[in-house]
């Protein structure tokens, strides 16, 4: 059911709130934008030229009337001596003819000046810049409330529309502002630094700008999928700005061969590397888990859409669509174009700090969730105790969650992690830990990887 369905149902007599919590400060707590003076002005002008109209239409109307009158007057069709009643009949009909062709000529004309009235006044309306507003007055028209056109309704129990906005984006109102400058209807900057910078402090989603997204002059035709899996794409296809330090393509699969790249995902854009390797095959260890092994503990066909947080370049998805699933992949452009990277595979990248908050689905919706890495000790426990539920949230009874190198200390792992991880519900279908072996054996450090249930009731 549509949020809208059904109004208006009553006329808005209380708020729940005060519509300044959703302005920026020094905002304007008015019902009408920012540009309600431009508005105004527009409204007066379109307002002038319908008086204008209505003049000349009234004064033909006028014309005509008075037209008839003088033709009665004159004694125009009246009967003189000698006239036979059929002279008179065809005098009057003559009259009234010569009337109704002066009446047509006269409509014919007011109906070509209505024409040309209205065309006039659609293209001044498509011609006109549109208002120039400040940054902060942007981003008070982005942020909202909004008053709904047809008033209050009960799904949102307001006459007021509220954009999904993060609190998180009112702390930094001056990063904001600069994010909200932009050439409106023109080309969106190149700022995708900035974004980032946004999300990872928590304003998400960001705020939608009126303004076109740039991209390269030209694009090629994707690779056909599947082929598209595991092919680089031409350079001529980058669609990223200038804020990487790589501009193209085979930068990207080069960067593991740079000196001082130290990024866990450093090789992971080479998908002729060790990407060919992850997920298939026998594993290095106990925590090394193989997607088909996982596929056959449910019923054949029955693991069909999940989630990959954190998904890297997408190879999971990659992965689990040569199997027939659709994974979508969430993922941010942290130094290199990631999303970009798994959207020219033909894979979903979905633009999300999955830890930040609510994942964007149904309850009970999705057959797995995979969580590679991303899930560990970076994350403060009650974050990570809200994120375990909302994932057990979004799967569907039965479904799987694949807990996938979960890494911390050997004390964390029993004091703090399990019984977070086990007191969310999950039924364990597969659990194991293992030491992490890159600074040897004498560093406490361990990983968890575990295949989790949620029950079927």
């Amino acid at each position: 059911m549509g949020i809208m369905e059904g109004y208006p149902r009553k006329p808005n007599t209380q708020h729940n709130q005060s519509q300044m919590d959703a302005l920026p400060a020094g905002a304007s707590s008015s019902h009408a934008p920012p540009h309600h003076h431009a508005t105004a002005k527009k409204r007066h002008y379109y307002s002038d030229r319908t008086k204008i109209l209505l003049l000349f239409l009234l004064t033909n109307s006028v014309s005509i009337l008075l037209s008839v009158s003088f033709s009665h007057v004159t004694g125009v069709g009246t009967a003189t001596a000698g006239d036979s009643p059929l002279d008179f009949a065809f005098g009057v009909l003559s009259s009234s003819q010569s009337l109704a062709v002066d009446l047509h000529r006269r409509v014919e004309a007011t109906d070509a000046i209505i024409k040309r009235l209205i065309s006039n006044s659609g293209r001044m309306k498509r011609d006109e810049p549109p208002p120039k507003l400040t940054p902060e007055e942007e981003l008070t028209l982005a942020l909202g409330p909004h008053t709904l056109p047809f008033g209050y309704t009960p799904n949102l129990d307001s006459d007021k529309l509220y954009p999904a906005i993060g609190a998180a984006c009112h702390r930094h109102r001056g990063e904001l502002k600069k994010y909200m400058s932009y050439n409106l209807t023109g080309d969106c900057p190149s700022d995708e630094a900035l974004a980032e910078r946004l999300m990872l402090r928590g304003c998400e989603p960001l705020p939608r700008r009126r303004c076109r997204s740039r991209g390269p002059t030209g694009f090629p035709d994707p690779t056909p999928f599947p082929e598209s899996l595991w092919v680089i794409p031409p350079d001529k296809s980058v669609s990223w700005g200038p804020a990487y330090s790589c501009k193209n393509y085979s930068c990207l699969v080069d960067r593991a061969r740079r000196p001082g790249m130290s990024h866990d995902c450093k090789a992971c854009f080479d998908l002729a590397g060790e990407e060919q390797r992850r997920w298939v095959g026998v594993g290095g260890g106990v925590v090394d888990y193989d997607i088909d092994t996982v596929l056959a503990s449910k019923p054949r066909g029955t693991i069909r859409i999940g989630l990959d947080i954190g998904g890297g370049t997408g190879t999971f998805a990659a992965r689990m669509a040569e199997r027939g699933v659709t994974v979508v992949t969430t993922t941010l452009d942290l130094g290199d174009p990631f999303g970009a990277f798994v959207a020219s595979r033909g894979l979903i990248a979905l633009h999300l700090g999955a830890v930040a908050g609510r994942l964007p689905f149904f309850d009970g919706t999705l057959d797995i969730v995979h969580s590679a890495h991303v899930l560990s000790r970076w994350i403060p426990g009650e974050v990570l105790d809200a994120e375990l539920y909302d994932i057990y949230r979004v799967l569907r009874p039965g479904g799987i969650f694949w807990l996938d190198h979960f890494f911390c200390t050997g004390k964390e792992l029993t004091e703090v992690y399990v019984p977070i991880i086990e007191k969310v519900g999950f039924r364990k279908l597969r659990w194991n830990t293992g030491k992490k072996a890159d600074k040897g054996a004498s560093a406490d450090e361990w990983y968890i990887s575990a295949l989790l249930e949620r029950p079927m009731m």
